[in-house]
């Protein structure tokens, strides 16, 4: 199987952000169910910071960090019937074991992680979408909200808080969200979501609510638990710790933990992924869902995005643009 040599940004071992060099790695030809694309942005996900310092031990054998992608289709393997050479695609694809990585300037990836980017914004901006995304996508499938119960969101104006809150409306859901500031409940007032500060919360319903969806864990898990309504539905994005389950056993409630990057290091139910990014695209395109917008940065910038990030100071989504040719 022929292979040839591109430009990546990779970790050769795991530790602070200056571990991140510029090289090149080996790309092999894509096999059956795989494409490679010519890769535009990778977006940045707070998972890219613990795979590179070590804390979540699933590098891949490349060292390429980057989860989340958007590019063009320049090879597809045999077997890929819905992506053609030069589509615009975008997915989260990688920087995990058994997967490439988006800091690169072409990547191999299996095609039912992927799917035609909408055309209603630009391809680099797609970047940031697919984890955050297909990450409340998966939460709100486990809670399965009806048109006549409430959905609590803690940090509903997060990464996933906010496509959580955009998906649940846009099927008919009723909202409620917090925020950590005055600024953010606005904002999400202006949304059409009932709001409140984390604090606060506790004034958003007397009663509690039949499905609750936590973005933070930690205390927000366990104040998620205090707010759910007996026999109710909890998801959560983050479950390690230690918690208090007595509301859960008092309550009789189901508890979800959620953890969208399974597919990639299991490959099972990948195609659920590409799935709903393709759906996603088709509301994206009809006005349906408004997508937040990202910050578009270099991704010669990324180790200084992570460092951003470790010290508080990254307070928006950020895609990175692949600049190798520069």
């Amino acid at each position: 199987m022929t292979a040839k040599s591109v430009s990546a940004w990779s970790v050769k071992q795991t530790g602070t952000p200056d571990v991140l060099e510029k090289g090149t790695i080996e790309l092999a030809e894509p096999q059956s169910g795989e494409v490679i694309i010519r890769v535009c942005a990778a977006g940045f996900n707070p998972i890219d910071t613990k795979i590179r310092a070590g804390l979540a031990p699933i590098l891949n054998d490349a060292g390429v960090l980057g989860c989340d992608v958007s590019g063009e289709v320049i090879a597809v393997g045999e077997g890929v019937a819905h992506l053609a050479v030069g589509d615009s695609v975008y997915g989260c694809a990688g920087g995990v074991k058994g997967n490439g990585g988006a800091l690169a300037s072409e990547m191999v990836c299996n095609a039912d992680l992927l799917a035609k980017a909408p055309t209603a914004i630009t391809l680099a901006q797609a970047a940031a979408i697919p984890l955050v995304a297909i990450t409340a996508f998966e939460a709100l499938k486990r809670l399965a909200p009806e048109t006549d119960e409430k959905l609590l969101v803690m940090g509903a104006s997060g990464g996933v808080g906010q496509w959580a809150t955009r998906l649940a409306k846009e099927a008919g859901i009723s909202v409620y969200g917090t925020a950590g500031s005055t600024e953010r409940v606005k904002q999400l007032k202006q949304q059409g979501v009932n709001a409140s500060l984390h604090a606060d919360v506790a004034e958003l319903s007397e009663t509690g609510f039949e499905k609750v969806l936590d973005t933070f864990g930690g205390d927000s898990l366990q104040k998620a638990l205090e707010m759910a309504a007996p026999y109710a539905k909890v998801a959560t994005i983050n479950a390690r710790n230690t918690y208090d389950l007595t509301q859960a056993h008092a309550k009789s409630l189901t508890l979800h933990a959620v953890f969208m990057l399974l597919p990639l290091l299991t490959g099972k139910g990948r195609e659920t992924h590409g799935e709903f990014l393709a759906e996603l695209s088709q509301k994206i395109d009809a006005g349906l869902i408004q997508v937040p917008e990202a910050e578009e940065k270099r991704m010669s910038d990324v180790a200084d995005i992570h460092r951003a990030y470790e010290s508080g100071e990254l307070k928006n989504k950020v895609v990175m643009i692949a600049d190798f040719e520069e």
